[in-house]
């Protein structure tokens, strides 16, 4: 799992929470630094928080959705925003993500949105 989040804060309680729940996480500070974790690594899932420096998570979405590798392209995106609005959820949707989380984190409202886009691994077997 790729947890994209510039606050060092919100990364911590991210990360303790999934790793409570046996999830492997790595860390990218802003949707640049996603990309490139992208380029060099497999993951299940991203969470994107949509507010960062230098690449918001709405254009590293964009991003990742026109990658070459279509695995990856299609990569399930997990917004994480305060802003929950019909206009931002519209627009984030929009941009590639897949499901929308509001912060602060709730992980039963993540569980969901994870059991919704994650194929178990049996399954595609």
């Amino acid at each position: 799992m790729l947890l994209a989040e510039d606050q060092e804060i919100n990364r911590k309680v991210a990360a303790g929470l999934l790793q409570q729940q046996g999830c492997r996480v790595s860390f990218a500070a802003n949707g640049r630094e996603a990309l490139e974790a992208l380029h060099g690594d497999d993951f299940d899932v991203v969470l994107m928080d949509v507010q960062m420096p230098e690449m918001d998570g709405i254009e590293a979405s964009q991003r990742i959705r026109q990658l070459r590798d279509q695995r990856k392209a299609q990569i399930p995106i997990v917004a994480l925003t305060a802003h929950v609005m019909q206009d931002d959820v519209e627009r984030f949707l929009a941009a590639g993500m897949d499901a929308i989380v509001e912060k602060p984190l709730d992980m039963d409202k993540l569980n969901q949105a994870l059991k919704r886009l994650l194929v178990p691994r049996e399954a595609t077997q």
